[in-house]
């Protein structure tokens, strides 16, 4: 039976999509870790990737190796690159690819069918280009330059997703959810989140506070767009699986 495969970098980036896998049996493909359940879709398998495009590509990679795929699914959150994006907004990507490469598309008529799904459950879904980028555009002007190439938002995974897709002849699928505006400023030269587990370091985040007690209102701030992030996603699955 064909599989939806589903990747995501981080945990909480996963939960919203675990939360629709009822059922589902975990386990461990080439080190990452994955779910399997029944859907509305047929089978998936969620696999969380761990940050970076080097990740997601051995991660997708692993995916079709372990089954017979129907379709590559990136997922996530996704920093904004247009001025009108907001924390909780909807990306379906059109095409995804790394600056100064050729875009790859993604599959129109899955496309349309997340589009569909993503209005039904009360979303406002925009799609156009995504940038993935090796490294974390964090400062505004960083981000300002990167829109300049007519991206919509900015990630971290999904070119490498679609590049496995593309090579398998498979239909690839990028759904985003908004974390931060254009204007917002991100900071984790602390090292604050896990590149391969994706899980929040505790530690780090201590000693950062400490070190900068003013980051406290910033951190609060983020973690407000992440549940932003989250519920839409949240959303979108409900109604996608």
């Amino acid at each position: 039976m064909a599989t939806t495969a589903i990747f995501a970098a981080l945990q909480w980036e996963c939960r919203p999509i675990l939360r629709r896998l009822d059922g589902a049996r975990r386990e461990t493909l080439d080190g990452f870790p994955a779910w399997r359940a029944r859907t509305r879709q047929g089978e998936t398998l969620l696999l969380k990737t761990g940050i970076g495009l080097e990740r997601a590509a051995r991660a997708a990679q692993a995916a079709c190796r372990a089954a017979d795929l129907a379709l590559l699914l990136s997922s996530g959150c996704a920093g904004a690159l247009a001025a009108e994006l907001a924390p909780g907004d909807l990306v379906i990507a059109a095409s995804v690819g790394v600056a100064h490469q050729p875009p790859l598309p993604t599959d129109r008529a899955r496309r349309e069918q997340a589009l569909d799904a993503a209005r039904r459950a009360g979303l406002a879904p925009r799609t156009g280009h995504v940038l993935s980028s090796p490294q974390v555009l964090g400062r505004g002007d960083d981000k300002r330059a990167a829109a300049a190439a007519g991206a919509l938002a900015v990630e971290m995974e999904g070119a490498a997703i679609a590049s496995a897709a593309a090579e398998r002849g498979l239909p690839f699928l990028a759904v985003r959810s908004i974390l931060d505006t254009v204007d917002s400023e991100i900071d984790d030269s602390g090292g604050l989140v896990d590149p391969v587990s994706g899980s929040v370091r505790p530690l780090a985040v201590a000693i950062h506070l400490l070190r900068h007690p003013g980051a406290i209102p910033r951190m609060m701030a983020a973690k407000r767009m992440m549940d932003a992030a989250e519920a839409s996603l949240e959303r979108f699955f409900a109604e996608y699986l």
